[in-house]
């Protein structure tokens, strides 16, 4: 059996670990905790770059993120799936990724595209809305990954979309009515703005952001 030196990871924010629950299904760190949980497995390489690469174009596909995005998103993770197959990333340039990830602003495009996608695009909300809702979302993961809103506002909020499972984690209901939709929003607007987050959160191009990242991590020897 092929066994890989353990790898620093730092350990994540409670608000990180919460997000990460609620959207495990969509979201694309799936994959990359996929890809963890089989370090130590017989042929981990070959099993972690089909199933991670599998996984994370999933996710990327679940986000209302333009068409032209999420191809040059999914180009890169066929190269992170080649990097890991062939050998040429660690298992510490791999953590290196998955802290990257958790840290970045795409971290919070790709989440709120997710939850864009599951209930904002086919609500009844109107456009104006719409648009209202996108932008506190943002804020409001924002603050919540950067922890500068605390369990209580993360809790206050998701309560209103999710269902609790253990210890501060949450969720998300298959089906939320407008009232739920709406409670949350205003819930999640009244805890961004206590916590100062800024009104337009920093903008990225996703796949530009995933490209550095990898390039960071693979150049990190």
């Amino acid at each position: 059996m092929e066994w890989l030196p353990d790898a620093p990871v730092k350990r994540r924010s409670w608000a990180s670990t919460c997000l990460i629950g609620c959207l495990i299904t969509v979201v694309v760190m799936l994959a990359i905790v996929a890809v963890l949980a089989f370090w130590i497995s017989r042929n981990w390489r070959d099993w972690a770059s089909t199933l991670g690469s599998d996984a994370l174009k999933q996710g990327i596909n679940a986000t209302e993120l333009p068409e032209g995005e999420k191809v040059d998103m999914e180009l890169q993770v066929d190269r992170l799936a080649a990097e890991l197959r062939e050998g040429r990333l660690s298992g510490e340039q791999l953590g290196a990724i998955f802290e990257q990830l958790m840290e970045s602003p795409l971290m919070t495009t790709l989440v709120a595209s997710a939850i864009e996608g599951k209930y904002i695009a086919d609500s009844g909300l109107d456009e104006a809305e719409k648009a209202e809702a996108q932008q506190t979302i943002r804020r409001f993961l924002r603050g919540a990954i950067d922890q500068k809103i605390n369990q209580q506002g993360v809790d206050a909020a998701m309560q209103h979309v999710a269902t609790r499972r253990g210890n501060n984690n949450w969720e998300l209901k298959n089906r939320v009515t407008d009232a739920e939709l709406r409670a949350f929003l205003t819930e999640a607007k009244k805890q961004a703005d206590a916590a100062e987050i800024p009104e337009e959160p920093e903008e990225i191009d996703p796949s530009d952001e995933f490209k550095r990242i990898i390039d960071e991590a693979l150049q990190a020897q």
